[in-house]
């Protein structure tokens, strides 16, 4: 089915409602002791041009976004493997996490639903799950800790040899 037709839009506008319907629920049932980073845009924007910080702050206000409370690392997974965002690149993101190592209920489900609603993309999938096992395990990373670090460095360091 050609991008952009009646059906994808349908299927990407319902999938997005219903991810937005349960995370919230989601995060605090598997993950009640999670805590909210105590950082917002305006620290973001003042860590210098080459951080991690300064990568994060691009992308967000980049695609008119702001730092969602619980799920901040989710955000910066997508800098790290490059996919941009949408609900295409979403189920990349979890393929590519997948490859990673992250054997998680919400990575495990959104993989179920990507193969059933984008069977055309599975050779991709495939791809961006082998990319993830190129990588050291980024779900077990804290990034607060690590926003002011020189991006490129860290992500040549997490690039097994």
């Amino acid at each position: 089915m050609e991008k952009g037709s009646f059906y994808s839009r349908v299927r990407d506008n319902y999938l997005q409602k219903l991810v937005e319907l349960i995370k919230l629920p989601y995060i605090k049932l598997v993950h009640p002791n999670r805590k909210p980073w105590n950082v917002t845009m305006d620290n973001l924007k003042n860590y210098g041009p080459s951080t991690l910080g300064a990568k994060l702050y691009q992308f967000l206000r980049g695609n008119n976004l702001h730092i969602q409370s619980l799920y901040e690392s989710h955000d910066i997974y997508h800098i790290i493997s490059g996919y941009g965002i949408g609900m295409l690149n979403e189920a990349k993101l979890f393929f590519f996490l997948f490859g990673n190592g992250k054997k998680s209920i919400s990575v495990m489900g959104s993989i179920v639903v990507a193969l059933i609603c984008y069977p055309t993309q599975w050779k991709g999938f495939y791809k961006d799950y082998q990319r993830g096992k190129t990588m050291q395990a980024i779900y077990k990373m804290n990034f607060e800790e690590l926003l002011d670090c020189d991006f490129e460095e860290m992500v040549e360091s997490l690039q097994l040899s």
